[in-house]
């Protein structure tokens, strides 16, 4: 007779728990932590520094407008490096093992992204530091802040649940997460968070005005400043990844269980 496997004996939370303080020493070790809180300085010094005198000739504040889109673009990062992390653990065997045990499936994935939500709030808290410092301030509510690290965190758990499911079932991880620098540049260059819409020739303005970078990053900018948000554009994009990243990750999972 074949054992049935109960894979209640150790509850989700607690599975993931164990897993994900395993996967945040590891990142800790790796360096993947220090990348995480140092890397929004990077982008600072590759976007404010040769242009903030530009912007600031009109008038702007270019910290306030430059601090959302660095934070994006950081969430961007944390899934780039989340297809590494995948396609360690599928290399190294550890979702098969993982399968043999009486945890749930969802497990390794829900550490995975526990991890991608500490390394954001991680980079939010450095880049946010380094934006205060050059002039960002937060002038919405207590509501408005916790919202825009929200919106933060949501972003980089959605994209990272998509490569997170390439990483899973796709040799050579590593060199797709070089290959997807080159989409993730060109939604940070072909958006509003180094200039206005109006900066681009207008053929292009409809997708820089309405791909996920620009919608998210004119949502924190309207709540660090507390004005009125445009809740229909963020949510659509928001809900929409998320719903994505998830499809993703259980079509993955489905797939690699049964090879």
């Amino acid at each position: 007779m074949t054992a049935v496997l109960d894979r209640s004996s150790v509850g989700l939370v607690s599975a993931s728990t164990t897993l994900a303080g395993r996967k945040i020493r590891a990142a800790v070790r790796s360096g993947d932590a220090t990348f995480a809180l140092l890397s929004p300085a990077v982008f600072f010094v590759c976007f404010y520094t040769p242009l903030h005198r530009r912007f600031e000739a009109g008038g702007g504040d270019y910290a306030q407008f430059l601090t959302p889109l660095i934070l994006v673009q950081a969430g961007l990062f944390a899934a780039i490096a989340a297809i590494e992390s995948a396609g360690a653990d599928a290399r190294a065997g550890t979702r098969m093992r993982m399968m043999s045990m009486p945890i749930s499936r969802l497990a390794p994935v829900v550490a995975r992204m526990t991890w991608v939500s500490v390394r954001m709030v991680m980079s939010i808290a450095a880049g946010v530091a380094i934006g205060v410092a050059l002039g960002f301030r937060f002038d919405g509510s207590p509501t408005d802040t916790a919202l825009f690290v929200f919106l933060l965190v949501v972003f980089a758990v959605s994209v990272s649940l998509l490569t997170d499911a390439v990483g899973t079932v796709v040799t050579g991880s590593a060199a797709i997460a070089g290959v997807l620098m080159i989409p993730q540049l060109v939604l940070v260059m072909a958006s509003t968070g180094l200039v206005p819409a109006e900066g681009f020739p207008g053929w292009a303005q409809p997708f820089v005005r309405n791909q996920p970078v620009s919608v998210l990053t004119e949502a924190l900018r309207d709540l660090a400043s507390g004005r009125d948000v445009d809740d229909v554009a963020v949510t659509a994009w928001s809900v929409g990844l998320f719903a994505a990243g998830v499809l993703a990750v259980t079509v993955a999972g489905r797939r690699q269980f049964h090879r």
